[in-house]
């Protein structure tokens, strides 16, 4: 955001997107030095534990520091999302009221996967997730498939998504990045720089058909999760799983093929 004071005093004041920050100066080179930008960028890590620290000060229960940092870093900057993700929490552990004796409460992964799933039921983008697995509409020969870490298998969309839903997890990624990030969900082949380069182009492209905000944006050199709640269902819902063609174990090969 910013303000320009002309020769009759008059202050504009413009909104642009945390990746986008630059766009009224690029787009009008006359502004520069005299945009005064504020910063509004997503929260940080230790801002998002706040929420949890002070919320569960309050129903008397003490949450182990790993824990808290857990919720916090499947929140992806959201202080929107992390009070969902601490409401599941007590969802799920039973916490309905401030508890008469002082709690301490420490989980395994097992119980923090159900927290987040149940959690992903609240921010749903199965049709936007069904799009963009899908991709466009395929004409003439089939699009290569190859085989994932996860032990399913799918063609250069689903491996796109796989590797935006790996760890570590980010709103950003460059074009080095996601394709990295490729290779290491194959567990074999993987699909070319220039797929995945046109698949993402595609699927920013997809995304605008199913909602006019934008989910993810792709400038041919970063990929911009542009909607938090966007990556968390993708990599905290089951949704992606039900999408999945399993690569054949060999119980499931007919008879006589080696």
């Amino acid at each position: 955001m910013g303000d320009d004071r002309g020769e009759k005093g008059i202050r504009i004041c413009t909104a642009s997107v945390p990746h986008r920050s630059d766009d009224v100066v690029r787009s009008n080179p006359e502004l520069r030095g005299r945009v005064t930008a504020i910063d509004m960028s997503y929260w940080t890590t230790d801002e998002l534990e706040q929420i949890a620290f002070r919320g569960f000060r309050e129903l008397n229960v003490d949450l182990a520091p790993a824990v808290i940092q857990a919720l916090a870093n499947e929140a992806f900057g959201s202080p929107q999302l992390m009070q969902p993700i601490s409401l599941n929490f007590c969802f799920e552990r039973g916490i309905n009221e401030t508890q008469g004796a002082h709690q301490r409460i420490e989980i395994d992964s097992g119980v923090l996967r159900q927290i987040f799933e149940r959690t992903s039921a609240t921010t749903d983008y199965s049709t936007m997730l069904n799009a963009l697995h899908a991709g466009p509409k395929q004409r003439g020969t089939e699009r290569k498939q190859f085989s994932f870490t996860d032990g399913t298998r799918g063609d250069v969309y689903r491996c796109v998504l796989l590797a935006m839903r790996a760890d570590p997890p980010s709103l950003s990624f460059p074009y080095e990045d996601i394709l990295r990030r490729v290779k290491e969900v194959c567990t074999n082949e993987s699909p070319v720089g220039s797929s995945v380069a046109e698949s993402l182009a595609q699927m920013a492209k997809l995304a605008m058909t199913v909602q006019n905000a934008p989910v993810i944006e792709w400038d041919e050199d970063v990929l911009d999760i542009v909607e938090p709640y966007f990556l968390f269902f993708l990599r905290c819902s089951p949704h992606l799983a039900r999408l999945a063609k399993h690569s054949p174990t060999q119980a499931d090969l007919p008879l006589g093929r080696p």
